[in-house]
């Protein structure tokens, strides 16, 4: 293992191959529990999937994070197929949720961190079960995942949170994956960095997911300031507005000098955001409407790649 390399679904490349990466996506969400509780999040179609990544593919993207974990509407076959057939490459996501895609007295709930942390490692390691972990044996695909998913809702970690901050740490240290984290309404975020440095994560090993959900200047130079990594990943939902939340952090981050800690994604789980479904605007948006307007608030080209090239790489990258 080097310190260059991304893990995808169809195996490790160079992390100066990966191209522009949208960092935070969820390109197959498919869950009994997501179909019942959750439709307009379902994403289910592989056909559907494919199109919607390849408007992406040919606006310049080369690789998209899938940040769905273990057991929670993850499908790796259906990811498999979707990266075959774009051209794109896809990283998959171990790791746990929010417990509300679980449900009352899921497993992962009550099973050891120790156990918790080994499927993590072979989930990276080996291959990520062809079952998702859902059924009564574990059928390990060649697959493997490259980052690991842990979520907190926005306060003191409660006793499920603790587990799986535990044993993501764990997972992390023993393979080298960075951590993606789920900030709810993008709280939370300093609460997580210090769980995990308390756990011998260094801070640029975390990457917080939906902060710019919570816009407050004070609390993004905090995030930053630390070498952890924040994706901004809520600019699809305010195309309506220009400047956006979004693009105002982009531009303070970057001309306060901490634009390296950036990255960009959709966080796209919803129908009514893909072209593909009959939505608005269309994942592509990202990687053709948004550098635009980054630029019309100053941004130069190359501080604009970076946030869509050359942090991912970093970002991303195993160590």
């Amino acid at each position: 293992m080097t310190t260059t390399a991304i893990r995808t679904v169809l195996g490790d490349i160079a992390a100066q191959d990966a191209g522009a990466t949208y960092a935070h996506e969820h390109l197959i969400l498919d869950s009994v529990l997501i179909a019942r509780a959750y439709p307009h999040i379902l994403l289910d179609s592989v056909d559907v999937t494919v199109a919607e990544v390849s408007r992406c593919r040919d606006a310049g993207v080369r690789t998209m994070v899938d940040t769905m974990p273990c057991a929670s509407g993850r499908n790796i076959l259906a990811l498999v197929e979707v990266a075959r057939r774009s051209g794109v490459n896809i990283v998959a996501a171990t790791g746990l949720h929010h417990e509300r895609y679980y449900g009352h007295g899921h497993w992962s709930a009550r099973i050891p961190v120790e156990t918790l942390a080994d499927l993590f490692v072979l989930d990276i390691e080996e291959g990520v079960d062809i079952y998702d972990y859902t059924g009564p044996v574990v059928e390990r695909t060649p697959h493997r995942a490259g980052v690991i998913k842990v979520a907190s809702s926005g306060g003191p970690l409660n006793e499920r949170e603790r587990r799986l901050f535990d044993a993501s740490a764990i997972a992390s240290l023993r393979t080298g994956a960075p951590i993606l984290t789920h900030c709810e309404d993008g709280r939370g975020g300093d609460v997580q960095l210090a769980e995990l440095a308390a756990r011998g994560i260094d801070a640029d090993r975390v990457i917080l997911s939906h902060t710019d959900k919570h816009p407050d200047p004070g609390y993004h130079r905090e995030l930053a300031s630390t070498g952890a990594y924040l994706v901004y990943d809520q600019a699809l939902r305010t195309t309506d507005r220009d400047p956006s939340p979004t693009t105002t952090l982009i531009a303070m981050q970057v001309d306060e000098g901490r634009g390296d800690r950036i990255l960009i994604g959709t966080d796209g789980a919803r129908r009514t955001l893909w072209t593909e479904y009959g939505g608005h605007p269309g994942l592509a948006w990202l990687a053709t409407g948004l550098p635009p307007r980054l630029r019309a608030i100053g941004l130069s080209q190359d501080q604009v790649d970076a946030l869509y090239v050359a942090n991912p790489a970093r970002a991303f990258a195993l160590r």
